[in-house]
């Protein structure tokens, strides 16, 4: 093995242990050790992915024929969370891990990445478990193409770290940026294609929506799940484009402002 290669491998191992430390220290101060503990981070999003799509489930007829109510709602909102929850930490995620930086080892990089993949873990693991629910239940059914759920999981985990790393960098020079880190999310809310399909929308409606990569992404994790879904809106160019795009520029962004943060 090269001078070169061992490197790299001490690097990963490196890499992987301060993530590690990272994530349960994420986990201790945000659910502690008391009643059912880090039990707690899938317990948080399953209670409120369960009340949406009971709602839903009972009111709403959004859906496709052969959508049921309730998988469909509950697809869509535990996605929609990953963003919601990891991205409406982002504006103050800096500010308050900035005496870890102490350590030479914890970049903000390693910060970010830590509860993007807690936020991640959380919410997939809330679908899982209730939508096994759901299908034993009846009032669901067993993905028809898995891998497209996986894909569609893995590109709003991506594209929201990539949004994240951007607004955890400029809110950290410019507090008033963060003020619409939350009134931004909540208006992705109704426009992330989350809770309707793009057949459901008026033609004029769709052209716009399509510039939207939460939608595509929606997209993608229906037609996974549904055996009668479409998957004619799904542009798997523009997605990977755009969250390429999206981690470089957070990666540049958090690269620059690393400079400007001072341990205490």
């Amino acid at each position: 093995m090269s001078a070169r290669e061992g490197g790299t491998i001490d690097g990963l191992v490196t890499q992987h242990a301060v993530l590690r430390a990272l994530i349960l220290r994420e986990l201790q101060s945000r659910f502690g050790r008391d009643n059912i503990g880090y039990l707690w981070v899938i317990g948080e999003p399953m209670m409120l992915a369960t009340v949406i799509s009971l709602l839903h489930f009972a009111v709403d007829q959004y859906a496709k024929p052969g959508m049921g109510p309730f998988p469909f709602t509950l697809l869509g909102y535990c996605l929609f969370i990953i963003f919601r929850n990891t991205f409406n930490r982002s504006d103050a995620i800096l500010d308050g891990s900035v005496n870890l930086f102490y350590h030479s080892q914890i970049t903000p990089f390693d910060v970010l990445l830590a509860k993007s993949v807690v936020e991640t873990i959380a919410c997939l693991s809330a679908l899982v478990i209730l939508m096994t629910v759901g299908i034993l239940l009846g009032v669901a059914d067993p993905p028809a193409r898995p891998v497209y759920v996986f894909v569609a999981a893995a590109a709003i985990s991506i594209l929201t770290f990539g949004l994240t790393m951007l607004v955890a960098a400029g809110t950290y020079k410019s507090h008033v940026l963060g003020r619409f880190v939350h009134p931004f999310s909540y208006f992705m809310f109704p426009l992330s294609g989350a809770f309707v399909t793009m057949d459901f929308l008026p033609p004029w409606a769709r052209h716009i929506m399509a510039w939207n990569p939460l939608m595509t992404i929606f997209e993608t994790a229906r037609y996974g799940w549904f055996k009668g879904a479409t998957d004619k809106y799904i542009d798997p160019v523009f997605l990977i484009a755009t969250c390429a795009v999206l981690v470089y520029g957070g990666m540049l962004a958090i690269r620059r402002v690393r400079a400007d943060i001072h341990v205490r």
